[in-house]
C-alpha cells in the first residue's frame, strides 16, 4: 500500500485554472450583453426619416429614387469630404385632397430636382459637390423634422427646398424649421401668408402676383368682362384663401366693386362640397357673368366645369374659367372629357408656376444653356432621362430651380470651409438680397423678404381632356395700368 495519503490522490483544477475560467465567463456574457444591447438598439432605433431608398415611397417614385441614390454613392465615393446634402421635404403620400400634391407632381419634382444636382455635380468645378436625400411630410411630419434637426451635422445638410403646397402641414414645417433658422427654399409655395419667415425663400409667384397677371390676361380675353369669384372656404388652405382675396383686391381695383356679382363659396371639406359647386354652376348661368375666378383646389374643377357645361344659358353665352396655378394637378391626359366645352364655349385658363414653353418657347427669356438641361440634346437632359414624362404640370422645373437656387447660395461660401459651413449661413445669404439666378422658370430675385420679384408669367388652357396649351404670357403690373 502507497505511503502518499490518500488526499494527495484526487485529481482536480487548480485554482489558476479556475480563476482563468471564471475571467472567460465573464468576458463572454459581457460581450453577449453588448451585443444583445446592440442588437436590440438596431430593431427598435427609429428608421431614419430621410432617406434615398428606392424603395422607400410608392413604386411610382422608385425610379426616380434609384437614380437619386446612384448619384449619391457615386459624390461619396468620389469625393467623401467635399460635398453638402441638400434635403428635399414633400408629402410622398401623395394624397392630394389632403396635401395638395398628388404622387405624378411629387415624381416630377423629384426628378426636377435631381436634375439641378446632376447638372451641378457634372461642372469641371462642382465643389462641394451635391447629395440629395428626401423627406416625407404626409402624416408624421414632426418625426421626419425631428430626424433632420438631429441630423444636420452628420449628414452635412446645408438647406432644405421642396417643402409641399400651401396648406397647414407645410405652415408648422416651415415655422419649425423656422425656429432652428434652418435655410428653406420653397418650389411651389404662392400663399401671401406664407412669408416673412426669416429662413424661407420661395422660387413662385405669389397669388397675389399670380391674380393680377390673370386679370390683366381676362381683360384682353373676354370682352367686356362681368367676373364672378367662386371660393372654398376651407380655413386650413392658405393657397384658396390668399388667391380669393387678390382676386377680390385686383378685380376691385380694375373694374369697380359694382362691375361684378356677389362671391359664391363651398366648402371643400364637406361631404357634399362637388354637390354646392354644381349649385354654383347654376347660379352662375342663371346671371349675367361671362367669366369665372375660382378660387380653389384643383380637385373642384371638375364639378364647376360640368354644371357649366350642362347649362344652355352658359353655352349660349360663352363662359371662361380662370384659376390659379393648382390647376396643374388637373394637367394630365384622360380618355374621357373632364366636361364638354361645347365646341369651346367652356374655357378654362389658370396661371401656371412653370411649362414647357419656358424651356422650348423661343420667346422665353431662358437661358439656352438652362434649356439644354431639359432638351434631348444631352444623355442628362430631362427629356432623354424621362422621355415619357411631361413639363406641362411645371414641378419639374419649379423644383429644378429651388434646388438651384439653395447651391448658388452654398457657393457663395465655396472658398470658406465646408466644414464649418452650416444651415444658418445659408439662410442668411438667401434673405441677402444677392441672391439673383437664371433659372428653368425664368429670372429669379430675391428680395429681402424672401419671395421673387415679379416676373412674367405663363397662362395655359387647359382642354377637357387633360392637354394644356400655352396662351400668353402675362405681367403682374397691377390691373389697373391701363396698359394692355
Amino acid at each position: 500500500m502507497s505511503d502518499i495519503p490518500s488526499a494527495s490522490l484526487a485529481i482536480g483544477p487548480s485554482d489558476d485554472y479556475v480563476k482563468r475560467r471564471r475571467r472567460r465567463s465573464i468576458v463572454i456574457v459581457g460581450l453577449v450583453v453588448v451585443l444583445v444591447a446592440a442588437g436590440l438598439f438596431y430593431v427598435f432605433r427609429a428608421p431614419s426619416r430621410l432617406t434615398d431608398a428606392g424603395d422607400a415611397f410608392d413604386p411610382s417614385l422608385a425610379d426616380i429614387m434609384e437614380r437619386i441614390h446612384a448619384e449619391n454613392d457615386n459624390v461619396i465615393a468620389k469625393h467623401p469630404g467635399d460635398y453638402a446634402t441638400i434635403v428635399v421635404l414633400l408629402p410622398m403620400s401623395g394624397e392630394v385632397a389632403k396635401t395638395g400634391l398628388g404622387l405624378d407632381s411629387i415624381r416630377h419634382a423629384l426628378q426636377g430636382s435631381h436634375l439641378a444636382q446632376l447638372w451641378r455635380n457634372r461642372e469641371q468645378a462642382a465643389a462641394p459637390y451635391i447629395r440629395l436625400l428626401v423627406g416625407d411630410t404626409s402624416d408624421e411630419w414632426e418625426d421626419t423634422v425631428a430626424d433632420l434637426e438631429d441630423r444636420v451635422q452628420s449628414e452635412r445638410i446645408l438647406a432644405v427646398t421642396g417643402l409641399g403646397a400651401s396648406v397647414e402641414v407645410t405652415k408648422r414645417v416651415i415655422d419649425r424649421l423656422s425656429k432652428d433658422n434652418i435655410a428653406m427654399v420653397a418650389a411651389v409655395i404662392t400663399s401671401d401668408e406664407l412669408q416673412r419667415y426669416q429662413a424661407l425663400v420661395r422660387v413662385a409667384s405669389l397669388n397675389s402676383d399670380q391674380a393680377e397677371a390673370l386679370v390683366r390676361f381676362a381683360r384682353r380675353a373676354v370682352p367686356a368682362l362681368k367676373p364672378v369669384v367662386v371660393m372654398d372656404t376651407n380655413s386650413g388652405d392658405s393657397y384658396s384663401r390668399t388667391l380669393s382675396e387678390a382676386y377680390d383686391r385686383t378685380l376691385t381695383r380694375a373694374l369697380g366693386a359694382k362691375s361684378r356679382g356677389q362671391a359664391l363659396t363651398f366648402d371643400s371639406t364637406a361631404n357634399a362640397a362637388s354637390t354646392v359647386i354644381g349649385n354654383i354652376a347654376d347660379t352662375i348661368c342663371g346671371s349675367d357673368a361671362n367669366a369665372v375666378f375660382y378660387a380653389g383646389r384643383a380637385q373642384g374643377l371638375p364639378a364647376l366645369l360640368r354644371g357649366l357645361s350642362l347649362s344652355r344659358p352658359c353655352v349660349q353665352r360663352d363662359i371662361s374659367v380662370f384659376a390659379g396655378d393648382d390647376t396643374s394637378e388637373q394637367a394630365h391626359l384622360v380618355k374621357s372629357p373632364i366636361w364638354e366645352d361645347n365646341g369651346g364655349k367652356i374655357r378654362l385658363y389658370y396661371t401656371a408656376l412653370a411649362h414647357s414653353a419656358n424651356v422650348t418657347d423661343h420667346g422665353s427669356r431662358v437661358l439656352p444653356a438652362i434649356k439644354a438641361r431639359f432638351g434631348n440634346g444631352d444623355e442628362k437632359g430631362y427629356v432623354r432621362m424621362f422621355p415619357t414624362e411631361s413639363l406641362d404640370d411645371g414641378h419639374a422645373i419649379m423644383h429644378h430651380d429651388a434646388v438651384y437656387v439653395a447651391i448658388k447660395a452654398i457657393d457663395r461660401y465655396a472658398k470658406d470651409d465646408l466644414a464649418k459651413l452650416g444651415p444658418q449661413e445659408v439662410a442668411a445669404m438667401l434673405r441677402s438680397g444677392t441672391i439673383d439666378v437664371q433659372g428653368a422658370g425664368g429670372d429669379i430675385t430675391i428680395d429681402r423678404d424672401g419671395n421673387p420679384l415679379r416676373r412674367e408669367i405663363p397662362v395655359l388652357r387647359l382642354t377637357p381632356y387633360g392637354a394644356t396649351v400655352f396662351a400668353a404670357w402675362s405681367s403682374p403690373e397691377p390691373a389697373g395700368d391701363t396698359r394692355q
